[in-house]
């Protein structure tokens, strides 16, 4: 049940970030707007694969397809390590879009802060879950936490924040003087 609410969750926030993309011009006007259009465009996607994700287990099906392949190539006796480093890799990955993220809105980043803690959260989630999924040992949160297992709050914890953020970004156009005009995704 967990992972239909966290399904629910995730494409809600999508669509938050989607809306806000939309709308771009009018919440940030004095802002470039392009900068804001890809990044809200770009949690929407992000969010929409992570939901899609959630259901159909495609890490699964990524690790049965690396496994073959390491077989077949004659790596497979480097397992532990080679798990280690794509858990690393990936770490990276993650630390230089947030990074990248950081540097595209250094000039209004009180408007992303939120979404910041949203996308730590997450990140956090899905660090631990490839550690686990690939056997690598992780020091427990939850031994600090009276035994509660929070991997899954905390995912839940970071698209809910996103769309709080979303919708507190979205709160603007209702007070904003300007006249209605239709949403659009221009770059």
């Amino acid at each position: 049940m967990l992972g239909w609410v966290t399904f629910v969750f995730y494409l809600v926030a999508a669509a938050a970030c989607l809306v806000c993309a939309m709308y771009a011009k009018r919440i940030f006007p004095v802002e470039n707007s392009r900068a804001h259009v890809v990044i809200w465009l770009g949690l929407a996607f992000f969010l929409t694969f992570l939901g899609i994700n959630k259901q159909l287990d495609l890490q699964s099906w990524f690790t049965a397809v690396i496994k073959t392949i390491a077989w077949e190539q004659g790596w497979y006796e480097f397992g532990q390590r080679a798990q280690i480093l794509f858990l690393g890799v990936f770490g990276l990955a993650g630390l230089v879009a947030m990074l990248a993220l950081v540097w595209l809105v250094r000039h209004y980043w009180r408007r992303y802060l939120f979404i910041f803690f949203g996308l730590l959260f997450i990140f956090r989630f899905i660090f631990v879950r490839i550690a686990t999924f690939y056997g690598i040992a992780l020091p427990e949160l939850s031994q600090f936490t009276g035994g509660i297992r929070v991997n899954s709050a905390l995912e839940l914890a970071g698209s809910i924040v996103i769309i709080l953020t979303a919708l507190n970004n979205l709160r603007t156009l209702s007070t904003s003087p300007q006249q209605p005009e239709a949403p659009t995704l221009n770059f």
